[in-house]
């Protein structure tokens, strides 16, 4: 099914207008007439030739797909019908905003002239069909715009490919954590029931009780995989906190709730300082982990899958975040022809110092947050984690590396309001502050745990 892609300069850049006509004349009379063609543009080593930075690539992005019933001689004999939006974009092959109609010959179902099967669409009828009668399934999209950012800018991770043509939403798409909370305590082998104990790091939020022991009695034991949380919430004296235990990261309800007091009776399980194998660093139990490859978010945003299937454990302390049972993977309802023409690349992360060990990790990513060096050019704890993309470069308000007040940074949520959006590297000296873009543009962090906005990028290879 051939589709046009909307390709516009974007305002931000101060241009002018590219209508597909405009770019058929760059490429000699070639047409764009579906994502294959943009890739293979891009495969040709054409992009620079066709493309500009801060041109726009709209992907359609399933929101609801329903169906009506109907007959064009009569009486319909289906009373209802339903719809599997998954099944369906898949068999249709492309999520397009709009119509698409079946009907009924008297013998067998026909779409786009051609015979075919209700079910291969996911379409389930109430009812036996006549006639005349018609299912008519309606989809709504919302469009993702996408801003090109750089043009071979990054590198494909499959060795056969050479170019690539970076995109990023231009708006922000939603509010979601970088991370949850995370468990303090990971039972390698059955943790018995009995009186257990953990010492918090010296000199950590004194205030609230840190730098000192806490004592617990478990009545029932926590079986192998199992973990401990000790929610100690942001303002919160760490002896007000209740020691919960569930059968694994999965688990919802809990073993049991106990009451901590300060001492250093029975069992120590040892320091919440990252150093001890099964204890957690305090930092993560309370705020999350800013550990981008082991992130809720990096699954997410990788993800597919319908609500309940999106999240499974990415460390031995992860737990199940609160949206995994309500909220769909960010690739789900994407149009199929242009998540075909997505590929690999290699990136760069910063890791943090306290737990993490500094340095950096390298990895491949489809669907991937910026860095901070990608973004303002900065380093993060000197880790170069990739040039500055020329859409950020190019046109910033200032004429070299900067991490302060930018227009060109802000993005806006879809009231029209700026704010903040989640980067992938970490603030280096903690376990739990991630960086993210203030509202003004200016570079700040945050607590994995907190909802910021999404920017995510991608790159047609």
């Amino acid at each position: 099914m051939a589709e046009t892609i909307d390709l516009v300069r974007d305002s931000t850049m101060q241009g002018i207008a590219r209508s597909v006509a405009a770019i058929a004349a760059n490429t000699g009379g070639l047409k764009i007439n579906s994502f294959a063609d943009v890739q293979a543009i891009v495969r040709a080593g054409m992009a620079d030739k066709v493309f500009a930075i801060g041109d726009q690539i709209i992907a359609e992005k399933e929101t609801a797909i329903t169906a009506t019933v109907g007959n064009t001689e009569g009486t319909s004999g289906i009373t209802a019908a339903t719809v599997a939006a998954d099944t369906f974009i898949a068999a249709v092959g492309t999520s397009h905003n709009g119509e698409y109609e079946f009907s009924y010959n008297g013998a067998e179902w026909h779409f786009n002239g051609e015979p075919v099967q209700l079910s291969a669409y996911g379409i389930t009828v109430t009812g036996t069909p006549k006639a005349g009668d018609e299912v008519l399934v309606h989809e709504t999209t919302n469009k993702l715009v996408f801003d090109i950012i750089g043009i071979d800018h990054d590198t494909p991770a499959d060795s056969q490919f050479e170019h690539s043509l970076t995109l990023q939403l231009h708006d922000l798409y939603q509010n979601i954590q970088f991370d949850s909370t995370e468990a303090i305590y990971y039972a390698r082998e059955e943790l018995v029931a009995g009186t257990y104990n953990i010492t918090l790091p010296a000199g950590y939020d004194v205030e609230n009780g840190g730098g000192k022991t806490y004592q617990f009695t478990l009545t029932k034991p926590v079986p192998a995989a199992g973990q401990i949380m000790f929610p100690w919430a942001y303002q919160q004296q760490a002896s007000a906190t209740k020691v919960s235990t569930y059968v694994n990261a999965n688990a919802s309800a809990v073993i049991e709730t106990v009451s901590v007091q300060e001492g250093s009776e029975g069992t120590s399980l040892g320091m919440a300082d990252g150093t001890v194998s099964d204890l957690n660093h305090i930092h993560r139990a309370r705020y999350g982990s800013n550990n981008w490859a082991e992130s809720d978010l990096r699954m997410r945003l990788n993800s597919s899958a319908a609500p309940g299937g999106t999240w499974t454990r990415q460390s031995k302390f992860s737990r199940k975040p609160s949206w995994a049972d309500t909220e769909s993977g960010f690739l789900r309802g994407v149009d199929p022809d242009f998540l075909s023409v997505l590929g690999e690349v290699t990136k760069v992360t910063a890791l943090n110092t306290l737990t993490d060990g500094g340095g950096s990790k390298t990895s491949t990513e489809k669907i991937f947050l910026l860095s901070c060096s990608e973004v303002y050019g900065n380093f993060e704890n000197s880790v170069d984690e990739g040039a500055a993309y020329p859409y950020y470069k190019n046109y910033s308000d200032f004429a070299s590396k900067n991490d302060g007040n930018d227009t060109n940074r802000i993005k806006y949520q879809s009231n029209g309001t700026p704010y903040y959006w989640w980067l992938r590297a970490p603030d280096t000296g903690n376990a739990l502050y991630v960086r993210d873009v203030y509202p003004t543009g200016a570079i700040n962090y945050s607590g994995a745990y907190n909802s910021n906005g999404l920017a995510p990028a991608c790159c047609i290879i």
